[in-house]
Formats: structure tokens, C-alpha cells, sequence
């Protein structure tokens, strides 16, 4: 729900999804029926998360298995970098 006197102007759009920008500052991720508010260096590494997992699903099957290692190890408890809620 938008606050009085807010307005929100589109950066993207695609098929599946939007990203909006309101002017009390909070960017609007819609994907589907599903609208995330994200501050701006969220929607960044987002972003860059979202490449690094393209890019590995464009490597051979071999490579695969390989970058799913850090998120194995992550599930056993290992420490990762984390991320920001």
C-alpha cells in the first residue's frame, strides 16, 4: 500500500517481473503476485547474485557440481559470507 502522497516510478520492467522505485526511496521488486521492498544496495547484490547464478547454470555439468560445493558446505554448518536480510 502506497503512504500519502507517494508515487512510484518504474526503472524495469519484463515479463515476469517489475521494479519500481517510490519516492520515499524504497524500490518495489514485483515477481508475480509477489512484491518485495528492498533498499537500493539490496536490490545491487541481488542483482549480482542472480548473474553469478546464470552465469553457472551457461557452464558445463562438471562445473556444476563443483560451484554447489560452498552451498553443501553451508548446509553442514560451514561458515559462508551470509547475506543481508
Amino acid at each position: 500500500m502506497l503512504g500519502q502522497g507517494c508515487c512510484r516510478a518504474v526503472l524495469a520492467r519484463g515479463p515476469c517481473a517489475e521494479v519500481t522505485r517510490c519516492s520515499c526511496g524504497h524500490i518495489h521488486l514485483a515477481v508475480g503476485p509477489v512484491t518485495l521492498r528492498l533498499e537500493e544496495d539490496v536490490l545491487r547484490a541481488l542483482g549480482h547474485t542472480l548473474v553469478e547464478a546464470i552465469h553457472q547454470l551457461e557452464l558445463p555439468p562438471t562445473h556444476e557440481a563443483e560451484a554447489r560445493e560452498p552451498a553443501e558446505a553451508a548446509a553442514h554448518g560451514a561458515p559462508t559470507g551470509g547475506w543481508k536480510q
